[in-house]
């Protein structure tokens, strides 16, 4: 009994040892990086728009607004929102309209006379190489892939981790390999300490989408600044083109505008 007790133990070991072995980080070329891209945008094919409608939680440095929210987006690059707090939080005075074009936005607040302006790229290792909205709604067009070099690849529980640069900007890809659908993107400059990791969950809820259910955007920089956006999308389908003037927000003169760093809850 003492000699099969001194087996089994032994054999445990092993086994434990062997499950905590690092993956294999292996060089992927742009061949193999074509036909991945290629396998994700087949198994899920985009839309020239989307039209949609969800609930929201906005949470920075420590305080947390939720909202509902409904959206128009256009690819590539184009999104507009209407964004009310939920019942039972914030009042009124914090429904927003917000429009985003390219990887800036600008969020106006009619009832406090204010608009809040900014690009993505302030706190992250953003370029002009990836379109932040699509990112936002859980929509990315995977081509983006194709611009990183350097990539190397690891895998482990059916997910493929993909790492390289885009220019200066350090990106990281999770894919999961079963169903060819991106679960994760990070992105960020090596020497600074701001990055931007984007979290999806929920795909095929909606068929004939490649949306997921929940999106998570999580926005640091530093261990003081931090910025948490979940949305859960409602209801979601598919369009054609979109007259992007009938959504132009629409701003009195003399509201006062300002830069989203400058305001008191980022500080």
């Amino acid at each position: 009994m003492r000699q099969l007790l001194i087996l089994i133990v032994a054999v445990s070991a092993l086994l434990s040892g062997c499950s905590r072995a690092p993956r294999v980080v292996e060089p992927v070329g742009p061949s193999e990086l074509a036909m991945l891209v290629d396998e994700i945008n087949t198994a899920a094919p985009g839309a020239e728009s989307y039209r949609g409608t969800g609930d929201g939680e906005i949470r920075v440095s420590g305080r947390t607004l939720k909202v509902a929210f409904a959206v128009v987006y256009e690819r590539p690059g184009w999104l507009r929102a209407d964004l009310r707090p939920a019942i039972g939080t914030m009042g009124a005075s914090l429904t927003a309209l917000a429009l985003m074009e390219g990887e800036c936005a600008r969020l106006f607040f009619p009832a406090r006379l204010l608009v809040v302006s900014g690009c993505i790229s302030d706190v992250a290792g953003y370029n002009d190489w990836l379109d932040p909205a699509s990112m936002i709604l859980g929509l990315p067009d995977a081509s983006f892939i194709l611009k990183m070099t350097g990539v190397t690849a690891s895998r482990g529980g059916g997910t493929l981790a993909l790492e390289g640069l885009v220019e200066d900007s350090r990106v990281r890809v999770k894919i999961d390999e079963d169903r060819s659908i991106i679960t994760e993107i990070e992105l960020g400059r090596d020497g600074t300490d701001a990055h931007l990791r984007l979290s999806y969950e929920g795909h095929g809820w909606k068929p004939g989408t490649s949306a997921p259910r929940t999106v998570e955007l999580i926005a640091l920089e530093g261990e003081s600044r931090e910025m948490r956006i979940t949305i859960r999308y409602n209801t979601l389908r598919r369009g054609e083109s979109i007259d992007r003037d009938a959504y132009d927000l629409e701003i009195p003169p003399g509201v006062l505008e300002i830069d989203w760093k400058e305001l008191n809850v980022w500080r």
